[in-house]
């Protein structure tokens, strides 16, 4: 059998299958033999799971060093985009060739047979050919080389011979009376099989952060549950839902993961009219630390939180020592070291970007001047403002869910709901829903408008007792707490909203 380099997938065609050799990562090679015997398994069972819908046409086999896969050549030439995709987004797949498999005679023979598959990814570039060759043959590896390079030097169009960083490598194998040619390489995703590891609990929201830290736990090993603390009715719910409804079915099909939801909506009242605004984002993150623990310490080994060094006020080494105190779980931050840029990176590359850049965060708690360097007594004492009582009510109000039993909603559908006004009527009525900070250091006047000053804390609850046959236009500074609390309510049958955007700041009064 074909062996190549460690952690590899091999596409091999055959006259009625088309076969894949998986090798496994060298990360298992040096573990004992129990610790990689279970990861082969645990590897070929994730397999079958996310190849289920091929189940009559594939089969899967696993031995010691490798899972042989062979599949029905007629769903491998009309599916084969699907397959890879599916394969490229397994954990601990690192990457893997497109493999052609012919009978060996002689040099010249083979060249002939694989020069129109390269000639064109040669031509105007650097090259080399690499040669692995087993048996007993009439020339050496390095001769080999030599002699098919010099073939594709004089055949295809201004390629030049490169023998270290060139643009194409062109592997060849050659073994027995069969030879091998790699006609496409696939870079994508590394780590252990899902499962390998014990059950985490990742806190879940909609922006690039949290995707990739979930992303990243699933990639090393972990069984991931999703925990949400809803900050802004159910429309922030349902984008969320959404976010972890994908990374469960593209990387952890084969765990059926719950989700669980916490509503934070009355602790953000409490946070915003009883706590000092400077140390409101370090006690939301403390509060959601202890709930997490409360309910979930004697099932999982782990939290999993997205916060990167020093990328915001709370993520300081000091502030983030002083969060951590209020766990009684190991805290794992994933994302510890990576700068925003290789965050969106990743987001991208797994498929979370445009989750992000189409649903903004939630992020109430931003201040003009937040602490970063807190200090336990000041935030304890703070902390102590909030009512326990409602911290209970909090963690007894849990939703739980399967993931597959989650709604795969359009949040774009429900924008469509939606109407933006630039130019708002005499008859209209406009409602300030920031917190009372920001009202009072930059209120909003509109010179044929009346505005109402209503937090977005309160107006999911206040709402209902508004004269009924008024328009109202809900404004934030950059629309996204008006668009979540407008949803709300529009799923509680108010049609009677619209968003207040500005046309270039043009028709906002002067203090």
């Amino acid at each position: 059998m074909f062996i190549i380099n460690i952690g590899h997938i091999f596409f091999i065609w055959k006259a009625i299958f088309m076969k894949i050799i998986i090798r496994v990562s060298s990360e298992i090679i040096i573990k004992s033999k129990p610790v990689r015997k279970r990861t082969i398994r645990l590897l070929t069972r994730n397999i079958k799971v996310f190849l289920s819908d091929y189940e009559e046409e594939v089969k899967i086999n696993d031995s010691w060093d490798r899972i042989d896969i062979l599949i029905d050549d007629n769903i491998w030439e009309i599916k084969k985009k699907e397959i890879i995709e599916i394969l490229s987004f397994i954990p601990w797949i690192y990457n893997f060739y497109e493999i052609e498999e012919k009978d060996f005679t002689d040099l010249d023979k083979l060249f002939f047979e694989i020069k129109n598959d390269f000639f064109k990814k040669i031509s105007s570039k650097t090259f080399v050919v690499r040669v692995h060759r087993v048996w007993t043959h009439s020339f050496g590896s390095v001769e080999a080389e030599r002699y098919l390079g010099g073939l594709f030097l004089e055949n295809a169009i201004n390629a030049k011979v490169k023998l270290k960083d060139p643009d194409v490598t062109i592997n060849i194998d050659i073994k027995d009376d069969k030879y091998y040619t790699i006609l496409n390489k696939y870079d994508w995703i590394w780590g252990y099989p899902v499962g390998f590891q014990w059950k985490v609990l990742s806190l879940i929201s909609w922006w690039f952060d949290s995707g990739v830290s979930t992303y990243l736990s699933m990639k090393r090993w972990c069984s991931v549950d999703f925990l949400f603390f809803n900050l802004g009715g159910s429309a922030h719910e349902l984008g969320v839902k959404q976010v972890a409804n994908y990374l469960s079915n593209k990387f952890s099909k084969n765990y059926k993961a719950r989700f669980v939801t916490i509503n934070f909506e009355e602790i953000v009242r409490e946070l915003t009219t009883k706590v000092n605004h400077k140390y409101r984002w370090i006690i939301l993150k403390r509060l959601m630390l202890r709930c997490a623990c409360q309910i979930w310490q004697k099932i999982y080994f782990a939290l999993v939180k997205w916060d990167s060094l020093g990328q915001v006020s709370s993520q300081t080494l000091s502030n983030m020592s002083v969060i951590d105190k209020a766990s009684s779980m190991l805290v794992l931050r994933p994302l510890i070291t990576f700068d925003k840029q290789e965050i969106i990176d990743i987001s991208q590359k797994i498929g979370t970007y445009n989750f992000a850049c189409n649903m903004p965060e939630y992020c109430w708690v931003i201040s003009d001047r937040p602490a970063t360097q807190s200090e336990e007594e000041v935030i304890v004492k703070e902390e102590k403002n909030i009512e326990e009582e409602v911290i209970t009510r909090a963690i007894y109000g849990r939703k739980i869910e399967k993931i597959q039993d989650l709604l795969n909603e359009d949040l774009g559908e429900l924008e469509k709901w939606l109407e933006v006004s630039y130019l708002p009527s005499s008859e209209e009525i406009i409602i300030d829903i920031r917190d009372n900070e920001k009202i009072e250091k930059d209120p909003l006047k509109i010179k044929w408008s009346t505005v109402l000053n209503i937090p977005f804390y309160d107006i999911n609850h206040k709402f209902e007792n508004l004269d009924q046959t008024k328009t109202y236009l809900f404004y934030c500074e950059k629309g996204v707490l008006s668009k979540l609390h407008a949803l709300y309510l529009k799923e509680k049958w108010f049609d009677n909203i619209k968003i207040f955007r500005f046309e270039n700041n043009q028709i906002k009064c002067a203090k």
